[in-house]
């Protein structure tokens, strides 16, 4: 696997299961109401299916588009940690919310 593709994987993993899984979970404890993201609301409405099947779906498209996208900007590996390091600022705060 080349390094755009360990760059995509990796912001998949926390912007897609682990995001999607753990917003369903702050969702549980605090309510669906609180999501920020409309979209995602409305998927927390319909079900955890629905939601995790929805985000990683959007989420998957981004990161498969990564390794072009990265490539046109000569982007350096920082750019994609600075990205995942985005997604694992969600998860933990969506992982606060869950323990509060």
């Amino acid at each position: 696997m080349n390094d755009r593709l360990r760059e995509s994987a990796g912001i998949f993993a926390v912007h897609g299961p682990a995001d999607a899984v753990t917003t369903i979970a702050a969702a549980r404890r605090v309510g669906p109401h609180v999501e920020a993201n409309p979209i995602v609301r409305e998927l927390l409405g319909i079900g955890p299916a629905a939601t995790v099947i929805g985000m990683c779906a959007c989420v998957a498209v981004a990161a498969a588009l990564w390794p072009i996208a990265a490539d046109s900007l000569d982007a350096p590996p920082a750019a994609a940690a600075a990205v995942a390091a985005v997604g694992a600022a969600v998860v933990v705060g969506n992982l606060a919310v869950m323990l509060a």
